[in-house]
């Protein structure tokens, strides 16, 4: 069966099955089942929450409207216990286990929306949460890469492109929806996996290759945002992000290391504040990085995990799976449940 077809099942049926678990407690009865009971916390990750024209500018995948992350905050206040990602630290250090229920917010990339649409919201509600900084795009206030390539396929005057990766030359008719859609995932891979300045390279030749109309407005947080974000809002917390948002799995070591030790060092230089977490860029991480982000002080880091999304009183604090936030508020309260775990969460992939 056609991969699409499976995938099409899965949505239609799965998550089916999934709410009817939520809500007849059949999901929650497997919690029990299984020996881990609802004790532990999700981790929710959030990216992008622009408003207005700005949000012409942001890769879909990585924006949640303003309204539905009120929406979110409000429901995060009445029925869940949200708490800063320090103090869940602290109970994991001493070997408990998160109440049930227990909720941790966090946002990567540092975006400027999360401070003039984020940081009110969270203040209203009484939420805290981290928000987790590539120091070299703070201090240049540069765009995402992923929103650059965005906004160039989608203002783009080009209708064909040529790319070379590590599969060889590919030729994209633009024109064609799937042709469109298979080169803005091939170029993307490219770009993720790029070195810094690689990327800046294939940045360049992708601007060239398409020339887009428009540039995007400024998306990202400047050090003087992120001095207002950490006066003004005190219960927002800084995490880093390495320097570049490179994927460490792709770099060397010693580079790696200085991604570690430069981020930190940043963050502290421009707050006054030494950074406490770290969150690894996509989530791509291995054991030798785990033990470069202690080595250079951090007291716990975001990504990688053993499968499973709800974090527990023996979860490796140097690998903390974290759950993306929705851009709707469909599911939303089955995606913040401890119980929807295992099986259960696999469904609703």
């Amino acid at each position: 069966m056609p991969q699409s077809w499976k995938r099409r099942l899965r949505e239609d049926y799965g998550r089916r099955l999934q709410s009817l678990a939520h809500a007849t407690g059949a999901m929650r009865c497997t919690a029990w089942l299984r020996g881990g009971g609802l004790r532990g916390a999700i981790i929710l990750m959030y990216h992008s929450v622009a408003e207005g024209d700005a949000r012409r500018f942001v890769d879909p995948r990585n924006h949640v409207p303003a309204a539905v992350f009120e929406q979110q905050a409000a429901f995060l206040a009445k029925h869940r216990t949200v708490v800063a990602l320090s103090q869940m630290i602290t109970m994991l250090q001493r070997g408990d286990a998160p109440a049930p229920g227990t909720v941790v917010i966090t946002f990567d990339d540092g975006y400027l929306d999360n401070l003039t649409t984020v940081a009110p919201v969270l203040k209203r509600y009484g939420l805290p949460a981290t928000i987790f900084l590539p120091t070299g795009y703070i201090d240049r206030a540069e765009t995402q890469w992923i929103d650059q390539a965005y906004t160039m396929f989608e203002r783009r005057l080009a209708n064909r492109i040529t790319w070379n990766d590590n599969r060889g030359e590919h030729c994209f008719d633009l024109d064609r929806p799937e042709d469109r859609r298979m080169a803005y995932q091939a170029i993307c891979a490219s770009l993720l996996t790029a070195s810094a300045d690689g990327r800046r390279t294939m940045l360049q030749l992708l601007q060239d290759g398409l020339g887009p109309t428009e540039q995007p407005p400024k998306l990202t947080m400047s050090w003087n945002d992120v001095r207002t974000l950490v006066l003004q809002y005190p219960d927002f917390d800084i995490g880093g992000h390495t320097t570049e948002h490179i994927d460490l799995t792709q770099t060397p070591v010693e580079q790696a290391r200085s991604e570690f030790h430069n981020c930190r060092h940043r963050i502290q230089e421009q707050t006054g504040r030494p950074p406490r977490h770290f969150s690894f860029p996509y989530g791509r991480t291995s054991s030798t990085l785990r033990m470069m982000a202690a080595d250079a002080g951090f007291d716990s880091a975001c990504g990688g995990g053993n499968g499973d999304a709800v974090v527990r009183s023996f979860t490796d604090i140097y690998a903390l799976p974290r759950v993306e936030a929705p851009a709707t508020m469909k599911r939303f309260d089955i995606l913040t449940s401890t119980a929807n775990t295992g099986f259960w969460r696999r469904l609703g992939r």
